[in-house]
């Protein structure tokens, strides 16, 4: 392996080289992350080859490297997991430092539950850090798992908009409607009873987890649609619902309230894990219980005309929070600072051994 030199904080003040690291995520449009990271090229997801192609480019770029980044529930098995499980069989001293990034794992039950155990504890072998993306996690994710608390780190999302998100034009509804979308970990049910609490307010569903049902009320249209319709559909809603499946035990959808707040859009999010580390209720966004009868307040108050100026002043909040405090750099500030405290805790480790 190559040696890596002392990270950029030392006990001793002195400043050393940044250290670099290789990573299966591609963060490259930051240029702080550009400057210290190789990446490993993914395929398209979806095909198992695909998969197993990245497991092979990981497990070759740990023979020669020290230091990886690697993506937590990428692809459908989730290969940087795995390969993680696979470098945990190998010796400590053959293997490099990994740190675990992204949304973790909602646990499973029955044999696929037993498997999912089986392979989270080959990788914790290997992984030094799980950077997590709830600070709730730091306490659920270790006991779940049966991870040392010691090796888990909050680390904040952000938000991802292109310029052809922003910009794109396509046909839209006219007309005040209610907006959400998504299909993972959703739960459009108390949702549906809003809507027909409020038959003079349009929904437009954006999933497809409403597909076949045919008792839906009239005020809603629900199904799939496009990327560029989804991001039409947000841009001009009145109001934006993330309808979170309650109950989780990992954080869920945060790049779609994050996105929603920058495009400056009343954003209703579930109060699940992760939502109060990047929403503050009533000042940047409506936190709510999930219930038919939370949905239809926080509805009847954001789009009450009385309420326009609390509700304009609540939109530009949330624009500014996101743009301050969550963006791509911000998100890799953090990252980097995490990495390089690892090595720092590595070496200090090292130092009181050697003593």
């Amino acid at each position: 392996m190559n040696t890596v030199k002392t990270p950029n904080a030392r006990a001793d003040n002195t400043k050393a080289a940044p250290v670099h690291f290789v990573s299966t995520i591609n963060y490259l449009n930051s240029p702080a992350f550009a400057a210290r990271a190789r990446l490993i090229k993914r395929p398209s997801p979806g095909q198992l080859r695909d998969a197993l192609s990245i497991i092979w480019r990981v497990l070759q770029a740990a023979r020669h490297e020290d230091i990886m980044l690697l993506a937590s529930s990428w692809g459908h098995i989730h290969p940087d997991l795995l390969s993680a499980a696979i470098m945990g069989l190998m010796p400590r001293q053959m293997r490099p430092r990994i740190l675990m990034l992204g949304c973790m794992w909602e646990p499973n039950t029955g044999f696929r539950g037993a498997i999912e155990r089986r392979v989270i504890k080959m990788a914790n072998r290997a992984v030094d850090r799980f950077l997590v993306q709830s600070s709730e996690e730091l306490t659920i994710f270790p006991q779940i798992w049966q991870i040392s608390p010691e090796k888990v780190r909050f680390c904040p999302f952000f938000y991802e908009l292109s310029d052809a998100e922003i910009n794109a034009e396509v046909d839209v509804p006219v007309g005040q409607y209610v907006f959400a979308g998504g299909n993972s970990h959703r739960d459009y049910e108390p949702l549906v009873e809003a809507a027909r609490a409020l038959p003079d307010l349009q929904f437009i569903l954006a999933t497809r987890l409403l597909n076949g049902r045919t008792n839906l009320p009239t005020n809603i249209q629900a199904g799939p649609v496009s990327h560029n319709e989804y991001m039409g559909l947000l841009r001009n809603s009145a109001a934006n619902i993330v309808a979170i499946q309650p109950g989780l035990r990992r954080a869920a959808g945060q790049r779609t309230y994050l996105n929603s707040m920058w495009l400056r859009k009343p954003t209703l999010v579930t109060d699940t894990l992760g939502v109060h580390d990047h929403i503050r209720h009533m000042e940047t966004g409506l936190i709510v219980d999930g219930s038919s009868q939370g949905y239809v307040d926080a509805l009847n108050w954001v789009l009450n005309p009385h309420n326009r100026e609390a509700v304009q002043r609540l939109e530009h909040q949330a624009h500014q929070a996101v743009q301050e405090n969550f963006t791509l750099e911000t998100h890799v500030n953090r990252l980097l600072y995490l990495i390089d405290d690892m090595i720092c805790e590595t070496y200090d480790k090292a130092d009181n051994i050697s003593q």
